[in-house]
């Protein structure tokens, strides 16, 4: 997954994070904006807030498109992600962010994070990347230990399964575009396992809630690619 990524981050950052962006002329500021909006409408269903005194956690950071807006509204936030190459760009995008720092991930689980440690955990469009969902129920079960007791988490996961097989993407993707990506003009390694990744079960997604000691407070946007998942840890 660390590969993948650096290779991604190299080849265009700002598509394979917002793929909504045109990939040979991404717009920066769109892209930027876009990391706002994409966090108010991702905790409007919920009631939630950030609040100025939140030490947040956000899980899958890339260049640190959602952390400038998670740091625009709480204490400090700290971008975790598995790749090398897109933390190292992010703390130069965000280098004028005085609350935000930048770490490197195991990939599978958040070892190195303390425990009882963060008021809020975040994670969106990250987890549906993650081939097996068993590494994505760890990264839930974990959040119940990283956070502190009254903390919440509001993170995203997939419930289409077909949305993650080679065959669909195929399907879904026109003949220019694949004849654009032969010659470098667009997306590749789209039909990778790492950026196909998988969908979660929820039956899964509820063991894993249970293991952290967390509470299921609501869903958002349920048997769609976009679950929005809003949890707390007991006070």
């Amino acid at each position: 997954m660390g590969a993948y990524w650096d290779s991604k981050a190299r080849e265009n950052a700002m598509y394979f994070i917002h793929s909504c962006l045109d990939f040979n002329h991404p717009d920066e500021a769109e892209f930027w904006q876009s990391g706002a909006q994409a966090l108010e409408l991702s905790l409007a269903p919920f009631g939630v807030r950030l609040s100025p005194g939140d030490r947040v956690l956000e899980i899958g950071c890339g260049i640190g498109r959602m952390t400038r807006a998670i740091a625009a509204q709480a204490g400090s936030v700290i971008g975790l992600d598995v790749s090398p190459e897109m933390v190292a760009r992010a703390e130069q995008a965000l280098a004028d962010v005085p609350n935000a720092s930048f770490a490197v991930g195991t990939g599978t689980d958040l070892g190195g994070v303390d425990a009882a440690s963060f008021d809020v955990c975040y994670s969106f469009i990250v987890f549906q990347h993650i081939p097996d969902p068993a590494v994505t129920c760890t990264y839930v079960s974990e959040m119940g230990r990283v956070l502190r007791p009254g903390g919440w988490a509001v993170f995203q996961v997939s419930e289409r399964p077909e949305q993650h097989r080679a065959a669909w993407y195929r399907r879904e993707t026109s003949i220019p575009a694949r004849l654009r990506r032969a010659v470098g003009r667009a997306p590749r390694g789209c039909l990778e396992p790492q950026w196909l990744g998988s969908a979660v079960p929820r039956a899964d997604l509820l063991r894993a809630i249970e293991r952290g000691g967390l509470e299921l407070v609501a869903t958002s946007g349920d048997g769609t690619q976009f679950c929005m998942v809003h949890v707390r840890r007991p006070a």
